[in-house]
């Protein structure tokens, strides 16, 4: 595992601290957790849904296209894992409601749930602020900030039943989306980072680790979309990203909560 930590939230100026403990995944070492992924249909979530089933997960693949998932699902059973569940869901238009339904359909099949990891995410792409689409605007905010808000509200009680449970979000390099044009998404990823940081502060009463990962620029549609100048340095491949994620959902010796990680390539 090669990341960097960066200070804790809220600080305006993000600094590079230390590094987590050298992390090597033994082998099934996720068997018998039960881990949310969103955003599964693609991208780095479907990097970690190939990763968590390989490490012996059974995985709970939340997107919007079902198609997609059903692809990812028969590639994760083409490798030889445990067929993974897909929950078919819109995060741009789903409501309290909808995310209750969810909780109660996981609860109905495992009793808890061990893990959350929040990977969806809308970009528009790069516009400006007088020129953003009020739908667009709503769409952004619904799938990177309010969803994760809803979908941890509704899981809360299931999350209490596992012996070690995790919420592990998503971020971006604030440095890089909160300058002109990143509109809802830049945003949106600062108010995520304060969801996170809040939300490590109040549910480490009841022993769930709170932490974020800021992933380097990888080789994903999100990416394209931006068009961003990234010095010349080509976007990582996401299953090259994952050891971050997996240090996070091990059984580490030491409480890790509120803080958040910038992965590099390498587990």
């Amino acid at each position: 595992l090669e990341s960097r930590v960066l200070s804790t939230f809220p600080a305006v100026m993000i600094e590079l601290s230390s590094t987590p403990p050298a992390f090597a995944p033994s082998e099934a070492f996720l068997r018998g957790r039960i881990i949310l992924i969103t955003g599964a249909s693609g991208g780095l979530g479907e990097a970690l849904v190939h990763a968590c089933a390989r490490y012996g997960a059974t995985l709970i693949m939340a997107a919007r296209d079902v198609p997609a998932l059903e692809r990812v699902s028969d590639r994760v059973m083409a490798a030889g894992n445990a067929q993974p569940v897909i929950y078919p869901v819109d995060l741009g238009g789903a409501t309290a409601t909808d995310y209750d339904q969810m909780a109660e359909a996981i609860g109905e099949q495992f009793g808890r749930l061990d893990a959350v990891i929040h990977v969806a995410a809308e970009f528009g792409g790069l516009t400006p602020l007088a020129q953003t689409d009020p739908a667009a605007w709503h769409a952004a905010l619904n799938v990177n900030l309010t969803a994760p808000f809803l979908i941890n509200q509704a899981v809360l009680g299931l999350l209490r039943q596992s012996d070690r449970p995790r919420i592990v979000f998503t971020l971006d390099d604030f440095r890089r989306v909160s300058g002109a044009y990143w509109g809802a998404y830049g945003v949106s990823k600062r108010g995520l980072a304060a969801l996170a940081s809040i939300s490590a502060g109040e549910l480490e009463a009841f022993g769930i680790e709170v932490n974020s990962v800021v992933p380097p620029p990888l080789a994903t549609r999100l990416r394209r979309r931006s068009q961003v100048d990234e010095r010349g340095i080509p976007p990582a491949e996401p299953a090259a990203v994952l050891g971050v994620y997996l240090y996070l959902l091990s059984s580490h010796p030491k409480a890790v909560t509120g803080e958040v990680f910038v992965a590099s390539t390498g587990v």
